[in-house]
């Protein structure tokens, strides 16, 4: 199609210029133009690439450094086509100076079996947990007489919506910060000064 057009454009020229040339003589001229470029280097044709087109999307959350084939990794990328161990190493290589921390990964896998992946900012559950120093929150929701799990400032909370910033579908700070206060308050975390 392009070929075409550049034909039509070089046909309409060389009319414009004299009446008698042809689209023959056009096309000569431009395919003896584009030897001439090519040989000289001063352009080379680059191959057209087509995006790769996804075939599926897989989240997991995962340990920092400790992804290994046993499941959930192994099932969920098994069953895509995907080279689990080529993964693994990726994902530990990725991860391995936050030991410790659950590292959510959204991994895109494409029509070849070949894979791409993102890491997430950990879950603000976690970073909560981590922050009021317990290991799980309140079993009771807010407002149905939850026991409090532990308790936060809100310089803590506005340091972790710094950190979940990323992820979260907002730029206003008050609005991760709301986002994360919920999240607290639904694991019976108060949330203090």
């Amino acid at each position: 199609m392009a070929m075409w057009r550049s034909l039509i454009s070089c046909a309409v020229l060389f009319s414009c210029v004299d009446q008698t040339t042809s689209l023959l003589a056009g096309a000569n001229a431009l395919a003896t133009r584009s030897a001439l470029r090519s040989v000289s280097g001063t352009r080379q044709a680059e191959p057209f690439m087509m995006a790769k087109k996804v075939s599926k999307m897989i989240k997991l959350a995962l340990e920092a450094g400790k992804a290994n084939p046993a499941p959930p990794v192994g099932p969920a990328l098994g069953a895509a086509g995907v080279n689990i161990m080529m993964f693994c190493k990726e994902y530990n290589g990725r991860t391995n100076d936050m030991k410790g921390e659950i590292i959510p990964v959204e991994i895109s896998v494409f029509e070849d079996r070949s894979f791409t992946f993102i890491l997430k900012t950990s879950p603000a559950s976690e970073l909560l947990k981590k922050a009021a120093k317990i290991t799980k929150g309140s079993g009771v929701p807010k407002g149905r007489g939850a026991t409090v799990a532990g308790s936060v400032t809100m310089a803590q909370i506005e340091e972790i919506a710094k950190i979940k910033m990323p992820d979260l579908n907002t730029n206003k700070l008050q609005s991760c910060m709301n986002t994360v206060m919920g999240t607290a308050a639904n694991m019976g975390i108060e949330v203090v000064g």
